[in-house]
């Protein structure tokens, strides 16, 4: 049987309310638990490929399967209820399977490696924009000369100004290479107190200046 969008599982579903979500961007395996808490509803899929995916940000007044819609953008996933409280959760049809990504050729793990070093050394230099008290999400593109010509932000350090200059200095971001041939991009990292980019990658960070007597 083929996918079907959300919205056209809305009848089935019989979730024409609206309510109020507030769900911020996160590991994709929480998200979609916070958004069962707050539908009452259940879902089915394989955890597996959800791990390793970060959900998209959901905020504001829509019924459970506009929600649902907004949760899964951008994760490559898509979803279809299967009854009124329960939907399966899917790789969209247009996207390589999970086994793909698991098999990722070793140049390109270790380039995914040499960019979240490379992330981390740079905000972790800046006080305003440390890791470690914030949980943010950062969609980078990186041109063919190893910088980094486009930066998506999803979520706040905490205020304005501390915001853009986290854009400023992941846009000023070079590194060593560029990236392998068939790359896939947007990279997206998340940055959380609880996550790899939180405080302790900060501390290793901080080894590494200095025991390159590099200044924080």
């Amino acid at each position: 049987m083929g996918l079907v969008c959300v919205s056209e599982a809305a009848e089935l579903a019989e979730i024409d309310t609206r309510i109020a979500f507030s769900i911020p961007a996160q590991p994709l395996v929480s998200a979609i638990s916070r958004y069962g808490d707050a539908t009452g509803s259940e879902a089915l899929y394989d955890a597996g490929l959800a791990t390793g995916r970060f959900s998209n940000n959901v905020q504001g007044m829509m019924t459970p399967a506009e929600g649902l819609e907004r949760l899964l953008i951008g994760t490559g996933l898509s979803a279809r209820f299967v009854s009124e409280r329960r939907f399966v959760v899917a790789a969209s049809p247009s996207v390589p399977n999970r086994a793909n990504e698991i098999t990722l050729p070793p140049a390109h793990r270790r380039y995914y490696g040499l960019v979240q070093q490379g992330v981390l050394d740079t905000l972790c230099r800046l006080p305003s924009v440390r890791p470690g008290h914030y949980r943010v999400i950062v969609a980078l593109r990186i041109a063919p000369t190893g910088g980094i010509e486009r930066v998506n932000r999803i979520g706040t350090v905490g205020a304005a100004e501390a915001d853009q200059q986290m854009d400023g200095a992941l846009r000023g971001v070079r590194f060593s290479e560029p990236p392998p041939a068939d790359f896939m991009q947007p990279i997206r990292i998340l940055l959380s107190p609880d996550a790899p980019g939180g405080g302790a990658a900060c501390a290793r960070a901080d080894a590494r200046h200095a025991a390159s007597g590099e200044p924080r």
